[in-house]
């Protein structure tokens, strides 16, 4: 009884984060396990302990959570960006190995160490996909850069009609490409 009374409690403490920076880094760490910094009066996560983001053109994020639905593998998606014009999707890196090169043209990759601001936890347009306390697991990096790279080749075809469909997939030899 002591253990369910417990996380009772707990559970109605963290559901409501306190307002200002330092109430948001509490809620992050306790709800999701993030490990956030307080810097310039905002809250950031710190791309760190298996922590990524691939951060898309915002014109393609709805192409991306589409692919994500498709695999099951929806996770917490923010608006990054000075106006907005970037959206950020978190993963688990999963022992995938990848750098700024592999990325599709657009798609950048935050480094390991990097300072990703992050929005308030409570509700805003900011998020696109909010993080979840109940479900805290992150889609894996391998399915979040197959959805973008999915994405980006179908909207360079939209865009170009002779645009090779292996494009994407780097693994193919140019002679393969006609």
């Amino acid at each position: 009884m002591t253990i369910q009374a417990h996380r009772t409690e707990t559970a109605t403490a963290i559901r409501q984060p306190r307002r200002g920076a330092t109430g948001a880094a509490e809620w992050y760490r306790h709800n999701l396990g993030w490990p956030v910094d307080i810097a310039g009066g905002g809250v950031h996560l710190i791309l760190t302990g298996g922590l990524a983001a691939f951060e898309v053109p915002a014109h393609l994020a709805g192409g991306v959570l589409r692919r994500l639905s498709d695999l099951g593998a929806v996770g917490p998606v923010l608006r990054t960006g000075t106006d907005n014009d970037r959206v950020a999707f978190l993963c688990d890196v999963d022992d995938i190995v990848f750098a700024q090169a592999d990325m599709p043209l657009g798609v950048r990759c935050p480094r390991m160490g990097a300072a990703l601001p992050l929005p308030s936890p409570r509700p805003s347009k900011s998020w696109l996909v909010a993080p979840d306390p109940d479900r805290r697991w992150l889609p894996s990096a391998s399915a979040v850069l197959h959805a973008v790279r999915h994405t980006t080749a179908a909207a360079a075809r939209a865009v170009s009609p002779g645009f090779p469909r292996a494009t994407a997939d780097r693994t193919r030899s140019r002679k393969d490409f006609g």
